[in-house]
């Protein structure tokens, strides 16, 4: 593949990554279905479609936070007015006069003729700044703590998913947001509205997009800050590493926001003062990347004052409060345009340059440009927020990567030019080269073993030495999707030892040990003596076992078999209120897997038998159903 041709595949894939970011794909349902006056008909909408923004008209209660009790039949909406649900609260375009950017409201919506068959959800974006929001009365997701002045007012950046089924095919949705902390108040993202099956496939798409995004630059930024390292006379290696990592860093305070879902009791303002910080050091690095790949197009002073400016602006962000270090934000977008137009003019001056790979580095350059111009235009026109400058940053590390392949390429066509010289001069070359990859053959195949060897440990619970959870779950799908095929019993055994913590607090921990082990043992012993039966230590004193193809009678048998012969240890338990020696409570399942019966719903009837046969005074079985416990 020629140069020309690599280039536009990478303006391509630029492009297409563009588009899946802006979530454009028909994953939106048409937009004909706006609210009107506070109510939304859905009559036309059916199971195929897929999403749609709860966008239009609500009702709107301006100072007031009402409950969904306060709209009762007799209840008065006078002071109701009509609104916009996206938009922030001083827009001018809102009726009336402009309302004030610090309060509270409430928002209602009448959501009519939807599907009854199907469980629904919201899709619920990051509002300014704390809300509660609630569907046909029951309190679905809170953000923060809505509040009527600062001092009751927390607020939080935490997107949710909800999930409700209404009773009728008529449900309301009842907003209650408050802002004293953002300079902006209100909403600009829609709320998302469709089945839950859609909206759980779209809220599973953009975790793992965003997912991939940051692994990526995590890997790229480790990558190249190793590659500066090693080689200090190229250090925009190490700058464009750090430029990743603070991308990667900055990706987690948007979109799903991973940050407040990784440390949820930071408070608000911290989260926002590191994303900002972040988000304006973005600048001096990328500075610091462009002046060494072009010090002649570029000036070093460029590079000094994006230093300065942005260390002026992470100062005011730290030690200043979130009114004024949001208020100042427009500020440094207008010089990150001037620092944009500046970098397109490095580039033009770079076309005269006679080196290779300078449209690799051009192309990276100008894709990062548009969308850093892409997301300063959302963010001045108060759009929704795509956050598309990471896509640009992957690209541009592409690219780069791509000069550094061409560099590797050329030191590797030299390294086989000297190579083939070599071999004319010395003719016990081939004799090493073939000894040299007997030698690697031999070593793969001894990682292959290792492999193998390390495969098999992480299926073993290393203290009982009988299968751990990992395996249990693999060997359970198995089961699962063989029984249901053949339209077989499976039964699911959960045990655990009666009053362990007793015995660890007699005992110690390390006679506790031996316990485990004795019991895992005689477990695996009994197990292996059933045609495809399993053991598995499941965590802590507690072991689950799988029997197929057994009807319930038999299992009955069997479990309380296991009872007996764990009590004929006679691993001694004077700690124990039931017996002298060590005992089990056992809960059983069986069934026959089917599409009513998942493997979930096994292991959950699994453990309420088990919880059962703790109740009943523990030492016993209980098979989910029977009602009765058999010691």
């Amino acid at each position: 593949m020629g140069d020309f041709m690599k280039l536009k595949l990478i303006t391509l894939l630029f492009f297409i990554f563009i588009l899946q970011a802006c979530d454009l794909p028909a994953q939106i349902s048409s937009q004909d279905k706006v609210a009107m006056n506070g109510e939304l008909d859905l009559s036309e909408w059916k199971h195929e479609d897929k999403l749609i923004q709860l966008n239009g008209e609500w009702k709107f209660y301006w100072k007031q936070l009402l409950n969904p009790e306060d709209f009762s039949e007799g209840s008065s909406n006078s002071e109701a007015r009509i609104i916009d649900l996206l938009g922030i609260w001083n827009d001018p375009s809102i009726k009336d006069k402009p309302l004030s950017n610090d309060g509270y409201a409430t928002y209602r919506l009448k959501v009519s003729n939807t599907t009854l068959n199907e469980v629904l959800s919201l899709k619920i974006p990051y509002m300014y700044s704390s809300y509660k929001l609630w569907v046909d009365g029951q309190l679905m997701a809170t953000n923060g703590q809505v509040g009527i002045d600062k001092s009751t007012s927390i607020p939080d950046k935490k997107p949710q998913v909800i999930h409700f089924s209404p009773n009728t095919d008529t449900f309301i949705i009842t907003l209650q947001i408050s802002n004293f902390h953002h300079i902006d108040g209100g909403i600009l993202d829609p709320i998302i509205f469709g089945t839950s099956k859609n909206i759980y496939a779209s809220h599973e798409k953009d975790i793992f997009f965003q997912s991939i995004l940051i692994g990526f630059l995590l890997l790229a930024g480790i990558y190249h800050i190793g590659l500066g390292v090693f080689r200090k006379v190229e250090p925009y290696f190490f700058y464009f590493g750090a430029l990743c990592l603070v991308a990667a860093f900055r990706n987690l305070m948007v979109d799903n926001v991973f940050f407040t879902k990784i440390f949820p009791n930071i408070p608000w303002e911290i989260v926002n003062k590191l994303d900002y910080i972040s988000l304006y050091s973005h600048v001096p690095l990328l500075a610091m990347v462009l002046y060494p790949l072009y010090p002649k197009e570029s000036s070093k002073w460029f590079t000094i004052v994006t230093i300065v400016v942005t260390g002026i602006f992470n100062l005011l962000t730290l030690f200043t409060g979130s009114k004024i270090f949001l208020s100042i934000e427009v500020f440094f977008h207008i010089f990150m345009i001037i620092c944009v137009c500046y970098v397109f003019i490095v580039l033009i001056r770079s076309l005269k340059s006679k080196h290779e790979e300078r449209y690799y580095l051009l192309i990276g350059i100008v894709l990062l440009m548009v969308s850093i111009l892409l997301d300063l235009a959302v963010e001045f026109l108060l759009l929704p927020d795509v956050n598309l400058y990471p896509i640009g940053l992957v690209f541009l590390m592409i690219c780069l990567s791509l000069v550094i392949s061409r560099r590797l390429s050329h030191s590797l066509d030299l390294s086989k030019n000297l190579a083939t010289d070599l071999a004319q001069l010395n003719s016990e070359l081939e004799e090493k080269v073939e000894a040299r990859t007997n030698q690697l053959l031999h070593t793969n195949k001894k990682l292959a073993e290792l492999n193998d060897k390390l495969k098999n440990m992480a299926l073993i619970d290393g203290l009982t030495n009988i299968p751990n959870r990992r395996q249990f779950d693999e060997y359970f799908k198995e089961q699962y999707e063989a029984c249901a095929k053949n339209n077989i019993p499976l039964s699911i055994l959960f045990l655990d030892i009666d009053y362990f913590k007793f015995f660890n607090d007699l005992y110690g921990h390390q006679r506790g040990d031996e316990c485990l082990k004795q019991v895992a043992q005689e477990l695996d012993k009994q197990l292996h003596a059933l045609p495809n039966g399993l053991a598995a230590r499941y965590g802590g004193e507690e072991f689950v076992c799988l029997i197929p193809k057994l009807r319930q009678a038999e299992v009955g048998r069997i479990a309380n078999n296991i009872n007996r012969k764990i009590e004929q240890l006679k691993i001694a338990h004077e700690n124990s209120p039931l017996s002298e020696y060590v005992t089990l409570s056992i809960g059983v399942f069986t069934a026959t897997p089917s599409a009513q019966i998942d493997k979930d719903t096994m292991l959950k009837y699994a453990d309420d038998a088990l919880y059962q046969a703790k109740d009943k005074g523990r030492n016993q079985v209980v098979q989910h159903g029977d009602g009765s416990g058999v010691s």
